[in-house]
């Protein structure tokens, strides 16, 4: 499968001017490829198949492709938490307000 990568959301707003609104969309769009690109590196650093990883939290092959191409509209924390802990992982969430510009 092809990695995904994300670049950061300051590379894409300073590219192109943008309204207040998409560059709000652009942050939350990296920040969901970080996740997805962690949750494949981890599945395929464990040699683990698509197939494998949906029958360990009982769901299709097909959802954790859409997941792993981000073609969900929502993942919920539930089935992340069912993800990583099917991938042996480990998660850690951090919740902090974002810093001013100066």
């Amino acid at each position: 499968m092809k990695r995904i990568t994300a670049p950061t959301h300051q590379s894409l707003i300073r590219k192109h001017p943008l309204s207040l609104k998409a560059k709000e969309r652009i942050r939350s769009g990296v920040q969901k490829l970080k996740v997805i690109s962690q949750i494949i590196e981890l599945r395929e650093g464990l040699k683990m198949t698509q197939t494998e990883l949906a029958s360990r939290i009982n769901v299709s092959q097909p959802f954790i492709a859409k997941i792993e191409n981000d073609e969900t509209a929502n993942l919920s924390l539930e089935t992340l938490i069912k993800i990583v802990e099917a991938l042996n992982g480990e998660m850690q969430i951090k919740i902090r307000p974002l810093k001013k510009a100066a």
